[in-house]
């Protein structure tokens, strides 16, 4: 199987601090492309490849030391910038986890504690997916 973007991941995941693995298992989950936006209900919207939320727009254009629509362009047309500001929201969930992994891929997705713990499960079988897969071809 083929992993969109993984030369970007793997260099935004080794300079933030994540585990390789992760961000290649969002994606395959948030199943977003270059150019998509995807409104959600409660007003905001999921952007580009990693369909970070609108949310995290005043933070991460904060960080870039760019506009918020700005932002939101790059976000949406950018694939590496989209990966690059998925992987720091990972880092805050991180955080805010103390380190725990899983609930932080939950918190990607949802605080809910059963859409939290839903995706949890869904991460660990795309990575078997994802991964397994990948290693019984190469034998």
């Amino acid at each position: 199987m083929v992993i969109p973007y993984i030369k970007c991941m793997l260099v935004v995941a080794s300079t933030v601090g994540l585990p390789p693995r992760v961000l290649p298992v969002l994606q395959a989950m948030e199943g977003g492309k270059v150019g998509m936006v995807r409104e959600d209900a409660n007003g905001t919207a999921d952007l580009g490849v990693m369909q970070v939320n609108t949310i995290w727009i005043p933070v991460l254009a904060a960080r870039a030391g760019l506009t918020e629509l700005e932002t939101r362009r790059r976000m949406i047309e950018e694939p590496c910038f989209n990966i690059a500001a998925a992987a720091l929201v990972m880092r805050n969930y991180l955080a805010e986890t103390g380190g725990a992994l899983l609930p932080a891929i939950g918190d990607y997705h949802s605080h809910s504690k059963d859409l939290n713990a839903a995706y949890q499960a869904q991460a660990l079988r795309t990575a078997r997916n994802l991964f397994m897969t990948a290693a019984s071809a190469q034998r």
